[in-house]
C-alpha cells in the first residue's frame, strides 16, 4: 500500500494533472459535425488489398501518437506499438502468421465460423504483410514491472481495442 502511494505521488509530480477544456457546439453544429463524421466513417471498409506505395515514417509516427492518446483503464496505456518496415522481418512475420492461420483454418475453427468467413473470401494466405510498406504490431501489457514489483494494468483488452480503433480512424 505504501509503495502504491509512493508511485502515485511520484507519478503526479512527474506528470501533473492537466485540466481539460473542451469546445462546445450548438445543437445545429453538433448535428452537422456528427453527420459529417458518420459519412466519413461509413466510407471505411475492411479490405485485404494493400498498396505498396511508400508512406513517410513521420505519418506512421503521428498515427501511433494519436493511438497513444486513447483512453485506458486507470490511464495505464497498457500497450506497446511496434512499427516494422524491414522487408526480411515482415517476411518472417508473414510466414509465422500464415502458419498460425493455416492451423486455424484447418482444424481450430468451427464450421459455423468457417461459414461466416466464406463470403469474405479470406483464407490463411497473408501476402499483404509483405506488400504493405509498414505493419503495426500491437502488444498488450497486462502488467508493468518496476524494479521487482509487478504492477497490474486494468481493462487491458478493452484499452488495447480502443487504441487500435484509433489507428484505423486516422
Amino acid at each position: 500500500m505504501i509503495f502504491t502511494i509512493f508511485i502515485q505521488n511520484h507519478f503526479m509530480e512527474k506528470y501533473p494533472f492537466i485540466e481539460y477544456h473542451r469546445e462546445t457546439y450548438s445543437a445545429d453544429e453538433m448535428l452537422e459535425r456528427s453527420r459529417e463524421f458518420y459519412e466519413w466513417m461509413n466510407t471505411r471498409r475492411t479490405v485485404r488489398d494493400f498498396s505498396d506505395k511508400p508512406v513517410p515514417k513521420k505519418v506512421i509516427e503521428n498515427i501511433i501518437m494519436t493511438a497513444s492518446t486513447a483512453p485506458s483503464g486507470a490511464h495505464k496505456q497498457p500497450w506497446t506499438f511496434c512499427v516494422i518496415s524491414n522487408k526480411d522481418l515482415k517476411e518472417k512475420i508473414r510466414i509465422l502468421a500464415e502458419e498460425e492461420e493455416y492451423n486455424l483454418y484447418n482444424g481450430k475453427i468451427t464450421d459455423e465460423w468457417r461459414n461466416a468467413l466464406a463470403p469474405l473470401g479470406t483464407d490463411w494466405h497473408k501476402p499483404f504483410i509483405d506488400i504493405a510498406p509498414w505493419i503495426i504490431v500491437v502488444f498488450k501489457k497486462p502488467f508493468d514491472v518496476n524494479d521487482d514489483d509487478k504492477i497490474n494494468n486494468y481493462y487491458v483488452w478493452e484499452s488495447v481495442g480502443i487504441a487500435c480503433g484509433s489507428v484505423t480512424e486516422t
